[in-house]
């Protein structure tokens, strides 16, 4: 049957476009963003002070600390879930050519495993010093830091690490106690046994983070810390107080608030914003009846302190046929050192409902950069391989934000944008350069861009690649 008589049912289906596949011995990549990133922070002064918390490599034949820390960061940065994983970067030449040479997985075992307790505890306080470099890059004119302090659970399989136990959860675990702040900067992580109590050391690493922060240069404002009830207790309290601190605390079911809710007769509904009204009528719901209250809580370990306690309660309708049987109201306390004469029941309620970002963070540490598990039986030898991790991730939040303010990017999308990207690797006159598409150079701009934000200066590691820069702007 010719063409012309052929029936619309016997059309042939589509297929892709053939492709001839041919082998090349051109270096080839696919994280090309991979290497200024690298640059990005070894150039900059954080590089030096994270040195400085490393363990030494004293014998000749070991690499340089520096390398394997770079090693680490890159690693993170690229995702990768494993030791194991750092062997990927043998088969990647604008990694293996641009840190000159790749330990072995058992060699960065080893390294992680050189860690001690003094080498956690500079980390840690290298860990605030980004992120406050961070936030001076971010928010220039805004010097009041808002930290949320939380506890999770990592899930572990071997029986032979260190910590590991069985918590309330009923998990083998260990359990880390972050700081974020409202940026999703991490300012210090400590991991200890799976059973430990969530604010166990809470007042201590507040402590360590806020000796570090500069107060506001208006004296009239304070720093703010959020937390969730486990940290509801006279200790962490008292180290707020001490601090000079703003708090705003979930109340614990101990403090018999609920009881006290039963006596409060003056309620102020809540004043749903525009936008918060677009989006009920958008989705054809009425928004629910929110009210506020307070009152004085009199802790029992002080005579002398007052504090008031914001309590909010939410209308829910039940699903059922029963004309009697409508709804009830959901309460929800937190208990606070606000000054409730200048700002309103309800101000207070939302600022704290903000501190589930920092469980976004949390979620981001676990899965954007896999810390669910550890891959040491030392438990200080994990603590440092999360703590690299989070070095990781403030780098990565910074260029986030500052690529997009109002929306930035978790680290997944992030690697797409900026990772991800493919190139050509040539050395000409003893120099690597390494030749990104048209298509994809955009980003690589943009990546400068941002770094002149972080470094002050235009980033070193474009003075190379000018030649091809000029070539792209011209065609």
């Amino acid at each position: 049957m010719s063409k012309k008589h052929r029936t619309k049912w016997e059309k042939k289906p589509w297929q892709p476009v053939k492709i001839i596949y041919e082998p090349t011995d051109e270096d080839l990549t696919a994280a090309a963003g991979l290497a200024p990133l690298i640059d990005l922070f070894q150039q900059s002064p954080q590089y030096e002070e994270l040195r400085k918390c490393l363990p030494e490599r004293k014998s000749n034949a070991s690499y340089d600390t520096g390398l394997f820390a770079l090693n680490y960061i890159a690693g993170f940065i690229y995702g990768h879930d494993s030791l194991d994983d750092f062997q990927e970067f043998e088969n990647d030449p604008g990694v293996e050519d641009k840190l000159g040479s790749l330990p072995s997985e058992r060699a960065m075992g080893d390294y992680l495993r050189d860690f001690n307790q003094d080498n956690i505890d500079k980390l840690n306080s290298f860990l605030t010093r980004q992120a406050l470099s961070g936030r001076r890059a971010i928010c220039k004119d805004n010097d009041v830091v808002t930290i949320d302090i939380d506890s999770t659970s990592h899930v572990q399989s071997g029986d032979k690490i260190e910590g590991a136990a069985w918590n309330y959860k009923n998990e083998w675990c260990l359990d880390s106690l972050v700081c974020f702040d409202e940026l999703g900067l991490s300012y210090n992580m400590d991991l200890r046994s799976g059973s430990t109590f969530s604010a166990v050391g809470g007042p201590e690493m507040i402590e360590q983070v806020f000796s570090q922060i500069p107060k506001p240069k208006d004296q009239t404002k304070k720093h703010n810390m959020r937390a969730d009830s486990a940290f509801c207790n006279e200790e962490f309290i008292r180290k707020c107080l001490l601090l000079n601190l703003k708090f705003t605390i979930t109340a614990h079911d101990n403090m018999n608030w609920r009881e006290k809710v039963k006596n409060l007769t003056q309620w102020t509904q809540k004043n749903y914003s525009e936008d918060e009204l677009k989006k009920y009528h958008k989705n054809k719901k009425t928004p629910p009846p929110v009210e506020y209250a307070r009152f004085l809580y009199e802790p029992g370990w002080s005579d002398n302190l007052r504090f008031p306690v914001v309590v909010k309660r939410t209308w829910h309708e039940r699903e059922t046929d029963s004309l009697l049987d409508t709804g009830c109201w959901h309460y929800y306390a937190v208990i606070t050192n606000w000054n409730l004469h200048s700002h309103t029941l309800q101000e207070v309620a939302e600022f704290h409902a903000k501190r589930g970002n920092g469980e976004n963070f949390i979620k981001e540490e676990k899965y954007g950069y896999d810390l669910k598990h550890f891959p040491c039986q030392k438990l200080l030898a994990n603590q440092a391989y999360g703590m690299l991790a989070l070095v990781a991730h403030n780098l990565l939040r910074t260029i986030a934000i500052l690529d997009s303010p109002d929306k930035p990017h978790y680290s997944k999308k992030l690697r797409r944008k900026y990772v991800y990207l493919p190139g050509r690797l040539t050395k000409h006159a003893r120099q690597l350069v390494m030749k990104v598409p048209k298509r994809f150079w955009a980003a690589i701009l943009q990546l400068a861009d941002i770094g002149k934000e972080v470094l002050n200066e235009h980033p070193a590691w474009m003075r190379p690649q000018q030649a091809f820069l000029v070539a792209c702007n011209s065609s």
